[in-house]
């Protein structure tokens, strides 16, 4: 009897059955586990919304949705299911930078590895056919999964010819990609594919354009509140923290529409090259000190038993400036601590900023917070140590002061709401200079200052995802007439933006001590007696 005419059993044909859903669904529903599933059995089920969802099969595919929806499992589970569904070709994954693209892959491979059906496809075994930098899966059946990020030009995703096209965070990837990518698909194959997912940034760009009618993309459109876990709490605490449904960042985040025009704060290329991307890197393997405490974790304990920064920071850096955002209970304490020092550019030397620490303190009562404040201040005794001094702040600033009267020649508190001087017009001698001050509100301005660091990359950053992820997630928008406040100014997307606070008080505070001593020497000049002679 040949092979050719042995039937099948009524298990393989089930099986049969279940590879054959392109989407992957079927199959990872039936091998899946979940422990964090909704059901007795801990297996994996979709919500009923993604199904039909996941299943399209436009040639060129995009998704224009919510936040936390599903684009990110989508992406994991086709990828887990290809090498099952098309021995012999390639798919592409490619987000903008590493910062995107590393935990995406790193969580197709943990589910590639989790799962019998296709660890048997990996040659030798688990932790076999794997490479890093760039990313690559390679199997049996002469399958390959390949990350790639498109770099500035483009050229990172140039040469590759996949089946399959996915890329994540397709509102952040930049033009030239975006014009590489086209040449890169399969277009004469029946099941080839190109799905970019995002979450738009406002109108403007090309993930705006390809979103809109006669683009020749297929939009997908899912809100929030299609999500099982959807509630009504959930919609009032988000239209607090947003500023209201009509606000631009509640309409992109939960409803998934473009809104009213908003701008990153940081170009995103010019952001990653100030990242120390070698996550082998001395820098980042020694250097850089990423604590995170919680109440669970002192337990009747001591807090200053779990903060113990590297010497390295006071053997090799002199000068330091630090920076807190303070949180109590549903917001956490970020403190970040910045070494001065002095690179060789193509431009000329310039005086950056290290990122050496940052400590991440969840629910710790104020008492242990000022203590760990003032140890930090003793053990490196920073230029300033710039601090939150409104809301949660305030009382933590004010007890600093009543506890320790000593450091507060370190200490600078600011208020993020209020207008300071940063600057003059030009005046005559006889005028007087209070008629000539310029005023900005101190998060603008120290969000202004943030922005010059990085274009000037003059910040250097660890590959610390979590903060490049806040870093890179801010937005403003402009002011209209109806929604201008006293001040009229920007308006930034609400939600955590911890480090990125504490990093703009920690940079608003050298500058302003920079231009507190030129004013200091312009008085001291003014103050000189003219001797003629």
């Amino acid at each position: 009897m040949s092979v050719a005419s042995v039937a099948l059993t009524e298990e393989e044909c089930y099986l049969l059955a279940l590879i054959e859903d392109d989407s992957g669904i079927d199959l990872a529903e039936f091998l899946w586990e979940d422990p964090t599933a909704d059901n007795e059995e801990g297996i994996f089920r979709a919500w009923d919304f993604q199904i039909p969802w996941w299943r399209k099969q436009e040639r060129l595919f995009i998704d224009a949705c919510a936040r936390a929806v599903g684009k990110t499992q989508s992406i994991i589970l086709r990828a887990w299911a290809f090498p099952i569904q098309f021995p012999g070709f390639e798919m592409v994954v490619t987000a903008p930078e590493l910062v995107h693209l590393n935990p995406l892959t790193a969580r197709i491979e943990d589910r590639i590895k989790q799962t019998r059906l296709t660890r048997e496809l990996l040659p030798g075994g688990v932790g076999k056919g794997f490479t890093h930098r760039p990313f690559q899966a390679n199997f049996l059946n002469g399958c390959k999964i390949l990350g790639r990020i498109p770099q500035k030009d483009g050229k990172g995703v140039k040469g590759l010819h996949p089946l399959r096209l996915e890329m994540d965070e397709a509102q952040d990837y930049p033009e030239p990609g975006w014009t590489e990518l086209v040449e890169t698909l399969r277009y004469g194959q029946d099941d080839a594919q190109w799905r970019a997912h995002g979450v738009s940034k406002g109108v403007g760009g090309r993930f705006h354009a390809v979103t809109q009618p006669g683009s020749g993309w297929y939009v997908e459109r899912i809100t929030a509140m299609h999500r099982g876990d959807w509630s009504d709490e959930e919609r009032r605490d988000k239209a607090t923290l947003y500023g209201g449904r009509d606000a631009a960042d509640y309409l992109r985040n939960i409803l998934g529409l473009h809104g009213d025009a908003t701008n990153p704060l940081f170009v995103l290329h010019r952001l990653m090259a100030c990242v120390d991307d070698n996550e082998g890197s001395e820098y980042n393997q020694d250097t850089y000190y990423h604590r995170r405490v919680n109440d669970e974790m002192l337990k009747g304990g001591d807090i200053m038993d779990l903060i113990d920064p590297p010497r390295i920071h006071l053997q090799a850096w002199k000068v330091f400036w630090m920076g807190m955002d303070v949180g109590l209970t549903s917001h956490p304490s970020e403190i970040l601590i910045w070494g001065e020092e002095t690179l060789k550019l193509k431009t000329g030397p310039v005086v950056a900023l290290r990122l050496l620490a940052r400590i991440h303190m969840r629910r710790i009562r104020a008492a242990d917070q000022r203590r760990v404040v003032a140890h930090l201040i003793r053990l490196y005794k920073p230029q300033m140590f710039a601090i939150d001094r409104t809301g949660l702040g305030h009382p933590v600033f004010q007890d600093l002061q009543d506890e320790n009267p000593e450091l507060m020649k370190f200490i600078s508190g600011y208020n993020f709401s209020e207008k300071i001087i940063v600057g003059y017009d030009d005046y005559e001698d006889y005028e007087d200079p209070k008629d000539f001050e310029i005023k900005r509100v101190a998060k603008e301005h120290a969000y202004d200052l943030l922005r010059t660091y990085v274009d000037g990359r003059r910040l250097i950053f660890p590959f610390d995802t979590d903060l490049l992820g806040e870093w890179n997630g801010q937005t403003w928008t402009r002011e209209t007439a109806t929604t201008r406040d006293a001040y009229g100014r920007k308006r930034f997307s609400q939600g955590e933006f911890h480090t990125l606070d504490a990093g703009g008080l920690a940079v608003l505070a050298k500058e302003m001590a920079i231009f507190e001593k030129v004013q200091e020497m312009t008085t001291q000049r003014e103050e000189v007696p003219l001797v003629f002679i």
